[in-house]
């Protein structure tokens, strides 16, 4: 009988302090809301050969943040990778695809009216790194006044990479 009341309350106990902490945050972890954000949210290719890529992510971004993710691309595959994100972070964000190793810029939306798509073949197995801007005043305000206000404009942006055997082309 001690065993089971024992046991009672340290369920009680533990739930308890669950329920507890989940009031510690004041409704500003955005982790959960972000998770997966990229799998629920941007849109997949119609293609039906691509498939989804594990290094895919998604993260809570401020704007006027910039951030990185590196991944490995492979010879003979074609690759799609999409942007998606909370509106609060606007319409236009720039990503660049960049060689890990030299660090040229393969690939700027800038010159592609900051298309938040883009499908291109590997000839040339590299690591690259996505670079990803939110335009804002983040960086500015924190050299003018050393602090960001809580009530920025933040939100969840997506990666979202799908690859597929690239197609035998001609005869």
């Amino acid at each position: 009988m001690r065993t089971f009341l024992n046991s009672i309350l340290l369920t009680t106990s533990f739930f308890l302090v669950s329920f507890l902490s989940q009031g510690q945050n004041n409704g500003n972890d955005y982790r959960p809301m972000c998770l997966d954000f990229q799998k629920n949210n941007c849109k997949y290719s119609e293609n039906k050969y691509y498939q989804y890529n594990e290094a895919s992510r998604s993260a809570l971004f401020i704007k006027g943040e910039t951030s990185k993710m590196n991944f490995d691309i492979f010879n003979g595959r074609d690759y799609r990778i999409s942007i998606c994100n909370d509106d609060d972070l606007g319409d236009t964000l720039e990503f660049k695809l960049i060689d890990f190793e030299t660090d040229d810029v393969l690939y700027n939306n800038a010159d592609n009216d900051y298309s938040k798509v883009f499908e291109f073949t590997v000839f040339e197995t590299r690591t690259v790194y996505i670079k990803i801007f939110v335009p804002g005043k983040t960086e500015e305000e924190k050299k003018i006044h050393g602090i960001l206000p809580k009530n920025r404009n933040t939100g969840c942006l997506g990666v979202l990479i799908e690859h597929m055997i690239t197609p035998v082309k001609g005869f």
